[in-house]
């Protein structure tokens, strides 16, 4: 964090002091996103969809998995933890971390936090962290419509479909309006056990899976949320 002595203090409704500045704090926050994040890796194109299928909830943490054609030892692509933040100066809320392969010490791909019963959210990735809502927008007029804006990627999702067993149906799209993924969780009224939830990737998908598969998330929370 800086502390800039020569500004004035942004989060404030009240007008500078007449007789001397208030420190304003700044922070990576305020910088633009990345094109794409550090160290971000590019997945291999492959030359049709696959179908990954998400693990078990089992402590604090699931994996995607990969499909059994493509790696038959089933080795995560990623792991996905959640954690509650008890912090007392801020809405409960939930951390979901995203990193690569089957453990916490794999590389960190992002995390976003929202809360409860409070519109506070956030999204980092990489280095780089900002408020959910200059990165995830409702898009037109339905609740299950979303638009990702993250740098130069741009996503929209739409879960407007629910299937026969009542599991959403969500479409994610790219600029060109081209579908590069599906979305499929469980139905948040079913009894157990639930269906699996399963993400499908196209080929051109494989190159925003980062952002496919966060954004799904927080999408997904979103829409549990409001339930």
């Amino acid at each position: 964090m800086l502390i800039d002595p020569t500004l004035d203090d942004p989060f404030t409704d009240q007008p500078p002091s007449p007789t001397g500045t208030l420190p304003v704090y700044t922070t990576e926050a305020h910088a633009p996103p990345p094109a794409l994040p550090p160290n971000y890796v590019l997945t291999q194109r492959p030359t049709r969809p696959r179908i990954y299928t998400f693990s078990s909830w089992s402590n604090d943490s699931m994996f995607l998995l990969p499909p059994r054609d493509v790696d038959a030892t089933l080795t995560p692509v990623y792991n996905i933890s959640v954690a509650l933040n008890l912090n007392p100066f801020a809405p409960l809320s939930y951390v979901t971390t995203v990193r690569r392969g089957i453990d916490d010490d794999g590389e960190f791909v992002g995390e976003f936090e929202l809360a409860v019963m409070h519109s506070r959210a956030f999204l980092k990735m990489g280095e780089h962290s900002t408020r959910m809502s200059s990165v995830l927008k409702k898009e037109g007029h339905s609740p299950r419509k979303f638009l990702w804006e993250y740098g130069d990627v741009r996503l929209h999702w739409d879960c407007r479909t629910t299937l026969d067993d009542g599991s959403p149906l969500c479409i994610c799209s790219d600029r060109r309006s081209q579908q590069i993924a599906s979305f499929v969780p469980p139905p948040l009224d079913a009894s157990p056990p639930l269906p699996a939830a399963t993400l499908t990737v196209f080929p051109d998908g494989h190159e925003l899976f980062d952002h496919i598969l966060l954004s799904a998330l927080v999408v997904e929370r979103k829409i549990t949320l409001s339930f």
